[in-house]
């Protein structure tokens, strides 16, 4: 089977850039601009991401701000809201309580602080401290506070690009951290030989899978 072309996906990003680049000036503002609240609303979506889609998590977040369980409830009333829309909502659930207990200081939410800024070491962070984080949910919350530099979420929407594109011969069979990082380099050489940075190229991408830009 003939692989996808390069050339027709610089030209679907010319389409796109000023949309994408958008998108990441958002991004960026609400690293400068969020409210601790806020920020750990973001975290509290990606956690939720792994096997649900982008939308319902994005809801189910929404309806847990509105309904302030997102910052008091209990596990077992955030997971019966995020039963609607959530899988594996038991475990999301206590990996949201889990992770505001970790990230509050005196009563009060603390999110900026705790992890450095770079993003490597703001991802080994998260990932080691943050139940219910792998490389992929940390880069995701990173990237959509605008702080994750050149790292990759390797989603399958992602995979399966890179496959479809030649940058990788094949979708791998699980995602270990060796491999993530191996495959992370990959991607980050595929968008320096098509001259996108990183963070668009996954939003490229991600819409090329999902038809949409969203998060």
């Amino acid at each position: 089977m003939a692989r996808a072309s390069r050339r027709d996906l610089l030209k679907e990003y010319r389409r796109l850039r000023r949309e994408i680049q958008s998108r990441l000036r958002d991004f960026a503002q609400l690293s400068k601009n969020a409210t601790e609240p806020e920020l750990f609303a973001e975290l509290a979506f990606c956690l939720l991401t792994p096997q649900t889609s982008a939308r319902r998590c994005d809801s189910a977040v929404k309806d847990l701000v509105r309904t302030r369980l997102l910052f008091r409830g209990g596990v077992a009333e955030i997971a019966r809201v995020l039963h609607r829309q959530v899988r594996f909502h038991n475990h999301k659930a206590r990996y949201i309580v889990e992770a505001r207990t970790l990230l509050t200081e005196g009563a009060r939410l603390r999110v900026r602080s705790r992890f450095a800024e770079n993003p490597a070491e703001a991802r080994e962070w998260l990932v080691t401290h943050v139940s219910g984080l792998g490389d992929k949910e940390a880069t995701h919350f990173l990237r959509n506070i605008g702080g994750s530099g050149e790292l990759a979420i390797l989603d399958r929407h992602i995979l399966r690009n890179m496959v479809e594109y030649g940058a990788l011969s094949r979708m791998p069979a699980s995602l270990t951290p060796r491999t993530y990082r191996i495959v992370e380099r990959k991607f980050q050489e595929f968008a320096a030989e098509l001259g996108i940075p990183p963070a668009a190229l996954d939003l490229l991408l991600w819409s090329q899978g999902t038809g949409e830009i969203f998060k």
